[in-house]
């Protein structure tokens, strides 16, 4: 009975903590300070993948991520129309996506999950 109980409790923590970070940061995000909306996806093969897009702007931005820890993931995006590049850290929050831009953009931004509605 012990070594079952002993299982149990081992089982559980490991599925909380594994994928723990992706687990809060996957979903579409949005921010009052931008235009931008980021979409985040996991799976266990491919790992984080981050698409940008601004139905303001008509554009997409493609991130890679260069860096994964236990509670942030690291990118870099490039704008080749307008040569802009920054590294963005992101971290999970009180339920949101604090945002920490570097490069030609240094700054913070908070960003909020976005519920999408279907129908």
């Amino acid at each position: 009975m012990k070594k079952l109980l002993l299982s149990i409790a081992l089982l559980f923590s490991i599925v909380m903590h594994s994928n723990d970070l992706s687990d809060k940061l996957r979903g579409a995000w949005s921010s009052e300070n931008t235009t931008y909306y980021v979409v985040i996806l996991h799976n266990e093969k491919e790992g984080f993948k981050l698409v940008n897009f601004s139905f303001a702007e008509n554009q997409t931005l493609q991130e890679t991520v260069i860096e994964e820890g236990k509670d942030y993931i690291k990118t870099r995006v490039y704008n080749p129309v307008n040569d802009f590049e920054t590294f963005i850290t992101y971290t999970f929050v009180n339920d949101e996506l604090h945002c920490k831009f570097q490069g030609k953009s240094n700054h913070v931004t908070v960003y909020k999950r976005y519920w999408l509605m279907t129908n």
